[in-house]
């Protein structure tokens, strides 16, 4: 008998179905705090359906905000993200968000960080974009302080806030499974959980009504080729699905990856590749719903690993779930190492049975502090008091970085939580884990390894007077070894937050790279927990000490030209002609050094990494660089590329026109941040007034329009339109024969120049326009 047609509206009603039912379950659960504040706002904003109230409307008894001097802004542009980020507060001296909690027990806090490109004060620029993962924190008192304590005369904003109770059973308290190592985990619902990834497998990116989003699986999934997506939306409205809507939601239970049927016998594992902080613990939540068995007449038998160890071998999902098409979920916690990167989640089949077929549905994955005074489990950055006095004046010391501190502190009979640092208090940067293995540098060849009492011989004894230079790895020191030769020691301070990190990467980096623009490291010191690099002296200092230093003269638009060009030269290096790809990260003035011939070399590769492999487009990893200089589009996805030097690099391209430096906090707001200060003179018609005044009349304006023009591509907002550093080259070597066909020139140049990038590169000028048509040829 033939089966009736099923009506062709029957789909959509049950899609139609599906989404009621699901909203209902999750709305099910109220949560007794349910702060949803929209900072500054003058008017309600929905976001992800749900309302965000202006701070100003809540009642005093449930939020208080103490900021004596703070500035509600509101952006007239309509930004592509959501309203929400349309509106901010900004705040110029310490205040605070205080909640009146009425339910202990976990909340998520969640904060929002965007820059509003008109405002007043504008936070572009001198900012950058990030919206805050969320945070789980078990609160134990009536009140819960968000406090801002803005750093270094900057300023600190915040779109918007979340503070919301979760139920009480999402997380298990006690013995929670244990991978590498193995053991129990006491306790789990004191802990600080921070959300790294939440993925829908085999399903689209959605929200739920507790507010998590879940990303599609796409980027993290390895073994495509294996997999096959399969779907059941009735599956969703199961009485067992909608019960464990608050641990997923049911659209992630109804979709899910497998095996293709056609390659059972071929297959590999399924994986999928998280990149966390190392020497940290992870929780590892993995939710499974057999909705494919009934069509293979069979039960499904299969085995779980994480980080490539057996999780749960022969897993069948009917035995334990308890029928098919039932949700069901394990919970681990898995450690990465100093030398693991990332957290590692995989399903194969019974390999005892081929006709078997394995899946999974979703993964959760959060990073943990254990400790509930937590700052110094959450921070590597400085030295945290463990523990913050009740007292509403609370004492940090300061960041070495321009930037705002937020300390969350849960007042009463407890103590401060966790800390975040905020670049420039308009950025949002998690801390990451202080607890770091020493790494052995024994495995590269360097040139010289240097003994501490060598290091003291060559700066007498690290002599004050010697200091030539400070940043966030500590001093740097003019020294002289036995042989005579003159270099420069960097000395890591103890308590630097980059110290080991930047050490060891620095030596693995530099210690395989040979480019006459890059700085020479001659060797190293590592004994007596001193950690030291030593370097080729670079007598002429830093590009920024001669564009706005006291000490040298300036420098003529061609000096500009030819040290640009050998600065590009060294970037493109690292990008294409080093054995593997290497973003440097922190292009600045100040890293790009000169001889005593002034020719450039790329200094500091501390936090440089190396470049996406294969078909990657990108690197993913926790935002670092220098403030006004960090690709925008980096900080916000953290997804890091060549561009993202490309950006940096028209930062100095700004800075080598106007002779000022990228940020000046002595300016008025408008003006702080340089190249945000140029884009608006540029679209006044007013950036001539921005030129370095040295320059005026002794520059070719066809040349230095050139380069202007090609700082405007290296500052585009989207990294899909800035230019590759061999098209910035290119235009670069096209400004200077533009210069040197104006036969503008200073008498008081020092005709040495022609040297100032690299050798050899006396000829490349004198046969400038051939170098430049072939470079257009080969690479642009």
């Amino acid at each position: 008998m033939a089966m009736p047609e099923v009506p062709k509206y029957t789909h959509f009603v049950l899609i139609l179905l599906l989404y009621t039912i699901c909203q209902e379950s999750l709305a099910s659960f109220n949560p007794i705090d349910n702060y949803l504040v929209a900072c500054g706002s003058s008017h309600n904003i929905t976001f992800h359906g749900r309302t965000f109230t202006p701070d100003i409307e809540f009642e005093h008894s449930n939020l208080q905000i103490i900021a004596n001097k703070s500035l509600s802004v509101t952006s007239k542009l309509n930004n592509t993200l959501s309203p929400l980020y349309n509106s901010a507060r900004l705040f110029f001296e310490t205040s605070s968000y205080t909640f009146k909690i009425q339910q202990q027990g976990r909340h998520w806090i969640r904060l929002y960080f965007h820059p509003l490109p008109d405002s007043n004060p504008n936070t572009t620029f001198a900012t950058i974009t990030v919206t805050a993962d969320s945070i789980s924190i078990n609160i134990t008192s009536d009140k819960l302080s968000l406090t801002f304590v803005p750093q270094n005369n900057s300023l600190g904003f915040i779109n918007a806030i979340e503070v919301i109770s979760i139920p009480d059973d999402l997380f298990p308290d006690q013995i929670v499974v244990t991978l590498n190592p193995s053991g129990f985990f006491e306790h789990f619902s004191k802990s600080i959980v921070e959300t790294v990834s939440r993925v829908s497998i085999g399903g689209a990116s959605l929200s739920d009504n507790l507010g998590r989003t879940w990303e599609n699986d796409g980027y993290y999934f390895y073994h495509p080729i294996n997999s096959s997506t399969s779907s059941d939306l009735v599956v969703s409205t199961n009485p067992a699905t909608i019960k464990y809507s608050i641990f997923g939601p049911p659209l992630v239970y109804a979709t899910a990856r497998t095996f293709k049927i056609a390659s059972q016998s071929q297959r590999s594992d399924l994986s999928w590749h998280f990149i966390v902080d190392p020497n940290f613990m992870y929780f590892v939540r993995v939710h499974f719903c057999d909705i494919i068995s009934n069509s293979l007449n069979n039960n499904m038998a299969f085995n779980l690993f994480i980080n490539e160890a057996f999780a749960v071998r022969n897993l069948t999902l009917s035995s334990k779930a308890k029928g098919h098409a039932v949700p069901y979920y394990y919970d681990f916690i898995s450690h990465a190492s100093g030398n693991t990167m990332k957290v590692s989640v995989s399903i194969n089949h019974d390999a005892m049975n081929e006709t078997l077929n394995a899946i999974m549905n979703g993964v959760e994955i959060l990073k943990i502090s254990n400790n509930v005074s937590g700052l110094n489990e959450f921070s590597s950055f400085q030295s945290l008091p463990s523990s913050v006095p009740h007292s509403p004046k609370i004492s940090l010391q300061r960041s070495r970085k321009l930037g705002i501190w937020l300390i969350i502190i849960l007042t009463g009979c407890s103590v401060c939580v966790l800390a975040f640092l905020v670049f420039g208090g308009l950025s949002f940067y998690y801390l990451k884990a202080c607890r770091r293995k020493k790494k052995s540098v024994t495995n590269f060849e360097l040139p010289r390894h240097f003994t501490l009492l060598e290091m003291q011989q060559a700066t007498n004894c690290f002599d004050a007077e010697l200091i030539i230079g400070k940043g966030g790895f500590g001093k740097v020191y003019k020294g002289t070894l036995e042989n005579g030769e003159v270099v420069a020691i960097k000395v890591a301070n103890p308590e630097s937050r980059q110290g080991l990190d930047e050490f060891h990467n620095e030596i693995e980096l530099l210690s395989g790279l040979s480019h006459s623009n890059l700085v020479s490291l001659v060797g190293c010191c590592n004994e007596d927990s001193e950690l030291i690099l030593v370097y080729n002296y670079m007598a002429n200092g830093s590009l920024s000490s001669h564009l706005y230093g006291r000490d040298f003269v300036p420098l003529s638009w061609k000096q500009r030209l030819m040290i640009c060009l050998g600065a590009a030269k060294g970037l493109l290096y690292l990008h294409t002609g080093a054995k593997e790809s290497i973003i440097h990260r922190d292009i600045k003035t100040t890293n790009i050094l000169l001889d005593e011939n002034l020719v450039p070399k790329v200094a500091d590769f501390g936090i440089s990494k190396k470049g996406p492999i294969l078909d990657k487009s990108h690197v993913t990893t926790n935002v670092k660089g220098s403030f006004g200089y960090v690709d925008p589009e980096y900080f916000r996805t953290k997804f890091l590329t060549k561009k993202s030097d490309v950006f940096s690099f028209g930062v100095v391209l700004i800075e080598v026109i106007c002779g000022k430096p990228a940020l000046d906090d002595a300016l008025p707001t408008q003006q702080m941040n340089l190249a945000m200060w140029a884009l608006s003179c540029d679209k006044k018609g007013t950036f001539h007034e921005m030129m370095d005044p040295y320059l005026i009349g002794k520059v070719n304006m066809d040349s230095l329009n050139k380069v202007l023009e090609l700082a405007w591509k290296c500052l585009e907002e989207r990294r899909e339109n800035r230019p590759p550093m061999g098209y910035v080259l290119c235009q670069l070597e096209e400004a200077l024969h533009l210069e040197l066909a104006s036969h503008v020139s200073n008498e008081n140049e020092d005709s040495s120049i022609h040297s100032s990038v690299g050798s050899g590169f006396t000829d490349e000028i004198e046969d400038v326009v051939n170098h430049s048509l072939l470079i257009q040829q080969l690479i642009c």
